[in-house]
């Protein structure tokens, strides 16, 4: 009996540290205060940011979705704080100290969402956007829209913002990021049977094995630009 006691108390004890230390899905004020933090970065590169709630807004995207307004030239990031079971399991992977700086991350990954809207609809470069061997003769925004809506340039976009993203982990917590980097990886590649076409795992672990960083006097963005042609795996 004394012994069974024992057993109890310790499973008990495991039961309590697991649930205190398992993050919960993120709050509406830690979305905004991460989404908050990239303002900086989409200022840098001449490009306001707003914020707004998903579920207020019409949209069922989970976590995070951008746009960038093309009428005002505002990259709108959005938040949903409704709970996905697939991204429950991800958040359950994370550690609480390390929550905030992966949610400044996923926002990263939403600014580039419109640093690279911005490159074809309001500057038209289609060779820097595109895949290289993508036919890109007599492209026109309204051709790139047809392709877009084809879904064929899915996991190209999510592989631009997701390489930003351990770009940004890379410069903001560099004895981490590889821990960090492999987690997003880890999760892109876990979730592919429900959104095959952001599993970019394939490109991370190519440039956490090459332990690739930011180009000297090139901005994160133009970075991952370089880096996603640069790391394509055949596919």
């Amino acid at each position: 009996m004394r012994s069974l006691c024992r057993h109890l108390v310790a499973a008990l004890a495991l039961l309590f540290c697991s649930h205190a230390s398992a993050v919960p899905y993120p709050t509406e004020d830690q979305l905004r205060t991460a989404i908050v933090e990239v303002a900086g970065m989409l200022q840098s590169e001449g490009i306001e940011l707003g914020i707004l709630d998903a579920r207020k807004e019409g949209l069922a995207r989970p976590l995070m979705a951008a746009g960038l307004s093309l009428p005002s030239g505002v990259c709108l990031i959005y938040y949903n704080t409704k709970p996905e079971d697939g991204l429950n399991q991800f958040f359950d992977s994370i550690a609480q100290k390390d929550l905030p700086v992966m949610l400044i991350a996923m926002a990263v990954h939403e600014a580039s969402h419109c640093i690279e809207q911005r490159e074809v609809y309001i500057r038209k470069r289609f060779d820097k956007v595109l895949p290289p061997d993508f036919n890109r003769d007599d492209m026109t925004v309204q051709g790139y829209l047809s392709v877009v809506k084809s879904g064929a340039l899915v996991r190209w976009s999510e592989v631009l913002a997701d390489i930003a993203s351990v770009l940004y982990l890379k410069r903001a917590v560099p004895d981490q990021w590889v821990r960090l980097s492999k987690i997003i990886a880890a999760m892109r590649h876990d979730l592919a049977w429900k959104w095959p076409e952001h599993d970019t795992s394939a490109w991370l672990h190519q440039i956490i094995a090459a332990d690739a960083g930011e180009a000297v006097n090139q901005s994160l963005f133009e970075t991952a630009f370089q880096l996603r042609r640069e790391f394509r795996p055949s596919e």
